[in-house]
């Protein structure tokens, strides 16, 4: 049964025709070929309202054009729209009789005292409505189509949280300890690892090597590969299960301990995004005398609010020890908010899908609910016209539990394979004018913010328009125009394939007055 809501002018008006002495909501049957129904109560004076169904739904008919009252019956007049065959119709109509209640104008007491009863009752029948729509998938919002699709089994997707790398650094060398006489055994093995990380060099070797104190020499009888030593297969080798010493330099380690806290910088505080490290890590060397080292992270809130772009991340509240800098080289966006509505109703439509097996669309649904799984699946069904494999490729979640949701969604006979996408690295360079009054440093900011969004959100096989990208710019406040687009030094769309995925690698915005 489907539930008709009566808004507040119907159930005002059916009021008032009781009040008035009328019949309100009378019930008819209306059968082909009949032309008149005949009123209930007699001494009717006027047909107020006729509602019934036409086309499958609720209809409001028209008095004059469609029906009108003849000799205490309704007529249906033959030009005119009439009910659905064998759907029941109501009339609300006046009766001739008195009951000494004229005055319904509005500002009437009656009226008032009516209008307020109609109003509440007009709320009951608002709550009646999404308590209805509260039971379907389609019409279910919020709590109420958590319930609705709990029955398949399905739980909406809570927000995610943004994860990355964040470079932790220093620009001169960390100070130097002295290790005396470290003891090690030689058991007949080539390679044996230091207990300090970064060795700077070794001073000096020495062991029984033929039942006699040796010094071993560097570069014959032993190399230095990071903190390990390693004997060559020419050089003298201390006694088999003897002990030798080692004297050397090593490096201070500079550690960036767990749950390290760095953030972004804002003038208010709750604009801020802030991430902790997740893994403990120490600083080796790099290019230019630098030592760094990239450290695992996580966003402290949950959803894109999360989201930050390269270079953004600059801020430590309470820097480790050693270390000078901080810097995310490469945008965290893969933050995501909880699951909407919308694309609820959608997995579980899949879901219903999912459950009759062996069908792309059950596939795409099944890997779609994998948690984890971000933008579109794609579904290449005969990749080069080969028969019986189809490939599924994905971004995000888990690969083991990829592989078994497809493994047990797939039909018999049929190979699945699954694939990441192919990364396409896009670099894009552009030259923008501002207009006039705009601060130039600031359009220019915020408009690279705009471009990096629009390319965070591609999805896989998505070609990279360049349309799309004037008209971001186009929309940012401040931009008069944009010219000298190129994307990978081309001035021309990039078609990215159904097993590839656009990804920014750089983007260079030029100012022109």
């Amino acid at each position: 049964m489907t539930y008709v809501r009566r808004n507040y002018s119907e159930i005002r008006d059916g009021i008032l025709s009781r009040v008035t002495k009328g019949v309100v909501h009378e019930r008819h049957e209306y059968t082909p070929g009949r032309t008149k129904h005949l009123l209930e109560e007699p001494g009717a004076l006027e047909i107020v309202l006729v509602e019934g169904t036409r086309l499958g739904g609720p209809y409001t008919f028209k008095r004059g054009s469609d029906y009108q009252l003849e000799n205490q019956m309704i007529g249906w007049i033959r030009e005119g729209v009439k009910p659905d065959d064998h759907t029941s119709f109501f009339v609300n109509y006046r009766l001739r009789d008195s009951t000494g209640i004229t005055d319904i104008n509005p500002g009437s007491v009656v009226r008032t005292i009516v209008e307020s009863i109609a109003r509440e009752i007009d709320l009951l029948h608002a709550q009646m409505e999404m308590v209805y729509n509260s039971g379907f998938v389609d019409t279910a919002n919020g709590t109420s189509l958590d319930l609705v699709v709990s029955l398949l089994g399905i739980t909406r997707k809570p927000a995610g949280f943004a994860t990355g790398e964040i470079t932790f650094g220093r620009n001169l060398e960390p100070g130097t300890i002295e290790v005396v006489g470290e003891t090690c055994l030689f058991d007949g093995k080539d390679n044996y690892v230091l207990k300090n990380k970064v060795i700077r060099e070794i001073k000096k070797i020495e062991g029984p090597s033929s039942k006699k104190s040796v010094k071993f020499t560097s570069g014959t009888d032993f190399i230095l590969s990071g903190n390990s030593i390693i004997w060559q297969i020419n050089g003298k080798k201390p006694d088999t299960g003897e002990n030798f010493q080692v004297d050397y330099t090593a490096f201070e380690e500079y550690r960036i301990p767990i749950d390290t806290r760095v953030s972004t910088f804002a003038r208010r505080s709750g604009s801020t995004r802030i991430f902790r490290a997740t893994t403990e890590m120490v600083l080796k060397p790099v290019t230019d005398g630098r030592w760094e080292a990239d450290v695992p992270v996580v966003a402290l809130d949950a959803g894109k609010q999360g989201n930050v772009f390269a270079g953004t991340v600059a801020v430590m509240p309470k820097p480790p020890v050693g270390i000078e800098y901080v810097i995310n080289r490469k945008d965290i966006l893969n933050g995501t908010d909880q699951e909407e509505d919308e694309e609820l109703r959608v997995r579980a439509k899949h879901a219903l899908e999912t459950a009759g097996r062996a069908t792309l669309s059950s596939l795409h649904g099944a890997v779609k609910n994998i948690e984890g799984i971000t933008g579109e699946v794609m579904i290449v069904d005969q990749p080069d016209g080969v028969q019986g494999i189809v490939e599924v490729i994905a971004s995000g979640g888990d690969e083991t539990e990829i592989r078994r949701v497809i493994e047990e969604t797939r039909s018999a006979g049929i190979l699945v394979e699954f694939k990441r996408p192919k990364i396409i690295p896009l670099d894009i360079q552009m030259t923008m004018t501002p207009t006039s009054g705009a601060k130039p440093g600031e359009v220019q900011a915020v408009t690279e913010q705009a471009v990096r969004t629009l390319f965070g959100g591609l999805n896989i096989g998505e070609d990279v328009i360049l349309s799309r990208i004037i008209s971001t710019t186009l929309g940012v406040a401040g931009v008069r125009d944009v010219f000298n687009i190129t994307i990978n030094e081309k001035s021309s769309n990039v078609a990215i394939k159904s097993s590839e995925k656009g990804e920014l690698r750089r983007l260079d915005i030029f100012l022109e007055d």
